[in-house]
């Protein structure tokens, strides 16, 4: 008995030895992953283009890649995510009451230490409405900016606007900064809040110590001199950059290898309408070539999927109005064949065309810019999409100038045209008359208070309140706090004054090695730079 129990004692004593031998082995290979993890090396710097010959002062900035590093080294009261959703940055709050908006500054600290004040918020608003930029432009309707106190700014507004939030994306400068030059009497870059400040050398950014946001595992941005769009293609495709933005604005993209991100944009390309000539100043006929038109086609066909299809007059990533937004993407045969013949084009000639009871074929001319030849295509194969239909369309083509002299004669039926809007959504320029795009609206006509409704529409949508005012009537009584932006949304749809195509996109591209770059805009290219991991 004596010895079966010594055995069993050895025994117990090895099992307990190699339990404990697991144990340990499971440890070392956790605390072996956990060290490969961590001897992952993570670059503290990113490599972009600038200009050396370019400033870094964001209202005399003259460049692009310039303009881009701008956003870094400097905030604005307010930016926007890539869905133009307001996001508060030195605005502590921004409260509207109708023409009157103010702003609570939050007291952040400038890259030299010094506070943010009101009067800095109003002296870069000065500057943003007196220089030749695009944040003139987007200020339009404040009349003036005032110092309430110290950390208040009060706008007034020419109009009451809801959504004047969306343009307080100007850059805040410390006042006065911007006339800073050094011994040698050159001006030095404007003080800012931003995420960086640019170097001792004026080659390259560092952060900023008094930022007030997280801080970034990138230490600095590496910059490579790129004074002409020469240079930049040639840096971007041969992956000298880590990240290269481009608005494909002329319809050439200069691609760079790595991961592509699509940054949305507020450029409509739309189909311009003469309603004043012949039978385009039926809606049916309107809302007939509307219908007719594949615009998920012609994103995939013209723009490569560098554009999303209009599903109404605003941008379909807007969340305002995406309940309300229902213009089909896909050609509607059967919606325009209808509106068609309830107009009395319900016939065929010899010629396949579409004809009246006297005979006449529907034929119309489309005006395009010449010198776009990505528009050109667009123009070509809308006329062919409506052809399908026994619609006859002419594209002519005209360079810039005659382009927008035809235009502003009246001397078109049809035009395919682009224009930014601004960020607060304003379509005011397009549909009110003496607006700046407000081309072929229809002359007013007396007795006459009811747009034709008769059409049939993708989606009846359009309530007897909205159809008896005019679109350019419904946008005017938007900013005089009558209606609503749905309201807007509706009867431009019911009345079709112009057929949107579509939103163009840019595209960010970036190195395959660095993650979480998310939600990047045309208001911030780097907006998620704080979380960006560069993995070599």
């Amino acid at each position: 008995m004596n010895f079966k129990r010594i055995i069993a004692v050895i025994l117990m004593a090895f099992l307990a030895v190699n339990i404990v031998g697991c144990n340990k082995k499971t440890d070392n290979t956790s605390s072996q992953i956990s060290s490969a993890e961590e001897s992952v090396e993570r670059r503290d710097y990113l490599t972009l283009l600038y200009s050396m010959s370019d400033s870094f002062n964001p209202y005399t900035v003259e460049t692009a890649v310039n303009r881009q590093l701008c956003q870094l080294i400097y905030e604005p009261l307010v930016k926007l995510d890539n869905s133009f959703n307001p996001v508060y940055c030195l605005a502590k709050d921004v409260v509207i009451d109708g023409t009157s908006c103010t702003v609570t500054v939050n007291a952040y600290k400038f890259s030299d230490g010094s506070t943010v004040s009101a009067e800095d918020v109003v002296y870069s608003y000065n500057l943003a409405k007196s220089t030749a930029t695009s944040f003139a432009a987007k200020l339009y309707e404040t009349e003036s900016a005032t110092v309430s106190d110290s950390s208040t700014v009060v706008f007034k507004l020419s109009k009451a606007d809801p959504f004047f939030a969306n343009v307080l994306n100007f850059p805040i400068i410390k006042a006065g900064s911007e006339k800073i030059s050094n011994a040698d009497s050159v001006l030095q870059p404007p003080i800012g809040s931003g995420r960086y400040k640019v170097n001792e050398a004026k080659d390259g950014l560092v952060q900023n110590d008094n930022y007030h946001g997280e801080r970034s595992s990138i230490k600095q941005i590496k910059l490579i001199n790129a004074p002409d769009t020469e240079s930049v293609s040639h840096y971007a495709q041969v992956g000298a950059a880590d990240m290269y933005y481009n608005d494909i604005s002329d319809g050439t993209i200069l691609r760079m290898s790595g991961k592509k991100l699509d940054i949305n944009l507020n450029n409509l390309v739309y189909i311009g309408i003469n309603q004043n000539y012949g039978a385009l100043a039926e809606n049916a006929l309107r809302q007939a070539l509307s219908s007719g038109i594949d615009r998920k086609k012609l994103c995939q066909n013209v723009y490569y999927n560098n554009a999303l299809p209009a599903n109404g007059f605003f941008n379909p990533v807007w969340q305002a109005v995406k309940s309300v937004q229902n213009i089909q993407i896909e050609a509607k045969s059967e919606i325009t064949i209808e509106n068609l013949e309830k107009i009395g084009y319900n016939r065929l000639d010899s010629k396949g065309l579409r004809a009246n009871i006297n005979g006449i074929p529907l034929k119309l001319t489309l005006l395009v810019n010449s010198e776009n030849r990505t528009k050109v295509t667009a123009a070509q194969l809308i006329a062919s999409q409506l052809l399908d239909y026994g619609i006859s369309i002419t594209v002519v083509e005209k360079p810039y100038e005659q382009y927008m002299q035809s235009l502003v004669d009246g001397n078109f039926q049809l035009y395919l045209g682009e224009i930014k809007l601004t960020e607060n959504m304003d379509i005011s320029s397009m549909v009110v008359e003496g607006g700046s795009a407000a081309f072929g609206l229809a002359v007013p006509k007396e007795n006459v208070t009811v747009p034709d409704t008769d059409a049939t529409l993708d989606e009846d949508i359009v309530n007897e309140t909205e159809t008896s005012k005019t679109a350019g009537e419904v946008v005017a009584g938007f900013y005089a706090g009558q209606n609503t932006i749905t309201d807007i949304a509706s009867v431009l749809q019911s009345e079709m004054p112009f057929i949107p195509l579509c939103y163009r996109t840019g595209a960010l591209f970036y190195n395959d090695n660095i993650e979480n770059v998310n939600n990047s805009s045309e208001s911030d290219i780097y907006f998620s730079i704080e979380s960006y991991i560069y993995k070599e």
